[in-house]
């Protein structure tokens, strides 16, 4: 007899997420984390080789359309989550490279130029479809949480798959 699966609210795909980073061996993983890289991240995970992971949950298309525009947007810190504000406003090539190369410098360091670290990967997490075609930042990698029925690595009866 069939079941009938949770509906996807943020606690059950963070808990998606978390089954998925078992699955990669990440060392840690915690949700709703503020303290890595700034912009709080529904689900943070750190692999044994450093390497970071920040996911953001969207579970609407009214919410991802929310996130979009503060992406395209400009706040304080940041042009959108990780990419730089100085960066996007130079008036000229030149002032572009000068910036990107201090912030190379900055990384060397430990550092960027807004004293945060991003992490090296950063993930959408969606229902199918709610990121339509051309809307996904080139920064970002998309998962989408789909039903899973069969095998292990999955959470009440949901798994993600990479787009």
């Amino acid at each position: 007899m069939e079941t009938e699966l949770p509906p996807l609210t943020e606690a059950v795909v963070q808990d998606v997420v978390y089954a998925w980073c078992a699955r990669a061996k990440h060392e840690i993983t915690i949700p709703n984390c503020g303290a890595v890289w700034g912009p709080e991240a529904d689900v943070a995970s750190v692999t044994k080789a450093r390497l970071g992971h920040a996911f953001e949950i969207k579970v609407s298309r009214a919410d991802w359309l929310a996130e979009l525009r503060h992406i395209r947007g400009d706040c304080r810190c940041h042009d959108g989550r990780y990419r730089c504000a100085k960066f996007a406003r130079a008036e000229t090539l030149a002032d572009a490279k000068a910036h990107a190369l201090e912030t190379a410098r900055m990384a060397e360091a430990g550092s960027n130029c807004c004293g945060l670290v991003p992490p090296s990967y950063f993930w959408m997490v969606t229902a199918p479809g709610i990121v339509k075609e051309g809307e996904l930042p080139e920064f970002a990698g998309l998962m989408e949480v789909v039903p899973y029925r069969h095998g292990t690595h999955q959470a009440h009866g949901y798994r993600v798959t990479e787009t």
